[in-house]
């Protein structure tokens, strides 16, 4: 990525509350994901969805790529911290509906969260976190695009904007691009008219002092972070677990008691 398409990516994201990065990942890292997905997917009810990174080697490709992380580094920060992993499988005739912005469980956006100095206004100065949709497939308007609405990233407040469902657009980008959306961005699958299922992986990311969905620290196989490397470290949030025991007892480089 050249910095003119960064800062092209970058405007989009300030502007619309979404950016579309292409060529992310290869067609053969995307014929990976896609039989890895076929495989796990029988189990999903038993999470093998989830947490994909110990799932399948496919997937530890996502965390590497320099010019993913460095957009979203650009955003949250160099501590910015993965938050989950997940599989997605449209099948035919399903989708459509459901607009929602993210943050809404373990997130800035929780109603309860809001305090009464807030006077009902929801963060939006700052991004406080992102989701990233890897395109395993082509995205179209007719298999069940994930739809936008351009500029609800703004929207002050945690009501659904009047006019999202007018406004909401499907992001289309070809396969192995990563769809990178501000979470306070109101969007939602659109119906999958096509004759074949669309595959996509979610890994949405965080700051570092705000709470993830994982506490991934503790999730990662410890094969999995040992192949990140260094970068897995600040990743996976091992200096960000908090600890269990009193101070002087607990190693913060390492998310462990020393």
């Amino acid at each position: 990525m050249t910095e003119d398409e960064l800062a092209r990516h970058v405007e989009c994201m300030r502007q619309d509350g979404f950016a579309i990065l292409p060529n992310i990942l290869t067609e053969r890292e995307c014929d990976a994901a896609h039989d890895a997905l076929d495989r796990l997917e029988p189990d999903r009810a038993q999470g093998s969805c989830e947490c994909l990174f110990n799932k399948d080697r496919a997937f530890e490709r996502i965390y590497q790529v320099p010019d993913l992380l460095k957009f979203i580094r650009y955003f949250l920060g160099a501590d910015a911290l993965l938050s989950s992993m997940h599989g997605s499988i449209l099948a035919p005739g399903v989708g459509g509906g459901a607009l929602h912005a993210d943050g809404a469980i373990t997130g800035h956006n929780r109603d309860a969260s809001l305090a009464p100095a807030d006077a009902g206004f929801r963060i939006t100065s700052h991004v406080v976190a992102l989701n990233c949709i890897v395109c395993i497939s082509e995205f179209t308007d007719q298999n069940g695009a994930t739809e936008l609405v351009p500029g609800s990233h703004l929207h002050p407040t945690l009501d659904r904007p009047a006019d999202a469902e007018v406004r909401a657009k499907p992001a289309v980008a070809e396969r192995g691009s990563v769809v990178v959306f501000n979470a306070n961005t109101w969007h939602g699958p659109s119906k999958n008219r096509s004759d074949l299922p669309r595959y996509a992986v979610l890994n949405p990311w965080r700051r570092y002092w705000t709470r993830c969905e994982y506490e991934l620290a503790r999730v990662v196989a410890p094969e999995v972070l040992a192949r990140a490397g260094e970068e897995g470290q600040v990743i996976f949030g091992i200096g960000a677990c908090p600890p269990y025991l009193e101070i002087w007892q607990w190693d913060r480089n390492s998310g462990r008691p020393k």
